[in-house]
């Protein structure tokens, strides 16, 4: 799963904040819990059922519990085995950064980091994905033209624009010798006080930069990118 991933790191930081400024006042009543779930996760692993061990490490952030120290890593090595390694990164960071050298699984979390070093390698030099690994399509907004026609802003969609010569009246005046006004029509409205749209000529819309795709073309979906042509 692509969406909310972002939101769990952020979530796992602030709750490891937490939890290391609580830690000398009071125990955890429910690290238990979280430790309890996070054996699930590692059995779940052991089965090689990596989606399950997801579902189990997101629960436990999800619930708020206190975070068991080493579980960054073991979620590490789940979104590895997902194929999710921009955020496999992300959390084995995040371990490092918690328990350095002191980590029950320090040189696990080493030799993880170097299998990472390909995977992400080939994701930056991918030209077919985002920069976390997942595949462009093409933008349904703008069919990956990344144009799409919206209202003219020079006329608001009328397709016609007041007469600047005469005012929209479609008559001028003019003072004649005697000081007096004399009325004609306008020549360049002919009188109607009108004129169509200079810049959409009357068609009432224009191309204007694609707001989905923001005139790229394509969009993030939410497939993991195999950094081949035809993928499917």
């Amino acid at each position: 799963m692509k969406f909310g991933l972002n939101k769990y790191f952020a979530i796992l930081c602030l709750l490891f904040t937490f939890c290391n400024l609580q830690e000398s006042y009071a125990q955890r009543p429910n690290l238990g819990t979280s430790s309890r779930m996070m054996n699930s996760a590692k059995d779940a692993m052991d089965k090689e059922d990596y989606d399950k061990a997801n579902n189990i490490f997101r629960h436990i952030i999800d619930s708020n519990a206190p975070i068991p120290q080493e579980m960054p890593y073991h979620f590490a090595e789940t979104l590895f085995h997902l194929k999710q390694y921009d955020n496999s990164s992300n959390f084995l960071q995040k371990y490092m950064e918690i328990n350095g050298f002191n980590g029950e699984n320090y040189e696990e979390a080493r030799e993880l980091q170097t299998r990472l070093e390909g995977p992400l390698a080939e994701i930056r030099a991918c030209q077919l994905c985002d920069r976390k690994g997942y595949a462009y399509e093409t933008c349904s907004t703008c069919e990956g033209h990344a144009h799409t026609p919206q209202d003219c802003s020079y006329c608001k969609g009328k397709g016609i624009v007041g007469c600047s010569r005469c005012a929209g009246k479609g008559m001028i005046t003019k003072k004649n010798v005697f000081n007096l006004v004399e009325y004609y029509e306008c020549d360049r409205c002919n009188a109607e006080g009108r004129l169509t749209c200079p810049e959409c000529e009357g068609s009432k819309t224009e191309l204007k930069t694609c707001k989905t795709c923001k005139g790229s073309g394509r969009v993030t979906s939410d497939k993991l990118c195999s950094h081949e042509d035809n993928q499917s």
